[in-house]
């Protein structure tokens, strides 16, 4: 019987992955590359990439969106990025949060809080029309704190902190009653 011998200039270790297990990396790895490239610009630069990963990743993102060039322009940033395998890119990635481009929901959520800031009580209606058993009261005071909070904040460049309050309950209380917010309640 012949005895299966290491030798150390072809693998990397005796007992390396399988191929499919590499097949799988470098496609994990692709799609986290094409969702970087995706992101808006503010987030973009948040991520901290070698230089010559951003500068192909920036490459991929004046391409046409599904175009093969794109494709393979992607492609070639996941074989540069393999050859970093230090890099976080992950946790970098999860630690960015929910934007407007990853999550259409944030855009729309937005602007229904705009509208409830900047109009008048039939929002505030039609929002509690559309969620029933939501806290009236507290939706009340979240805003009229929040119309205060604009109208100081338009004169002196300050957070808002009363505005991401009024966000976060209104996220809440659409993701608790599980609905859609309708498209003529944000007009």
């Amino acid at each position: 019987m012949v005895e299966q011998q290491y030798f150390e200039g072809f693998d990397k270790s005796a007992e390396n992955d399988s191929r499919s297990a590499h097949k799988r990396e470098a496609q994990a790895l692709r799609k986290l590359i094409e969702k970087i490239a995706n992101l808006g610009e503010q987030s973009f630069n948040k991520i901290i990439l070698k230089d010559d990963v951003k500068a192909a990743i920036l490459v991929a993102r004046k391409l046409k969106a599904n175009s093969d060039e794109r494709r393979r322009q992607l492609q070639y940033v996941a074989k540069l990025q393999r050859s970093y395998p230090d890099d976080n890119l992950e946790e970098q990635f999860a630690a960015l949060g929910s934007s407007s481009k990853t999550d259409p929901k944030v855009l729309r959520l937005e602007r229904l809080r705009e509208k409830l800031i900047q109009g008048d009580i039939s929002v505030l209606n039609a929002l509690c029309s559309l969620i029933l058993d939501i806290d009236r009261n507290k939706l009340r005071i979240l805003v009229k704190k929040a119309k205060e909070e604009q109208s100081v904040a338009d004169m002196v460049q300050k957070e808002k902190p009363h505005s991401q309050h009024l966000y976060k309950f209104l996220k809440q209380e659409i993701a608790r009653a599980n609905v859609e917010l309708p498209d003529e309640l944000l007009k």
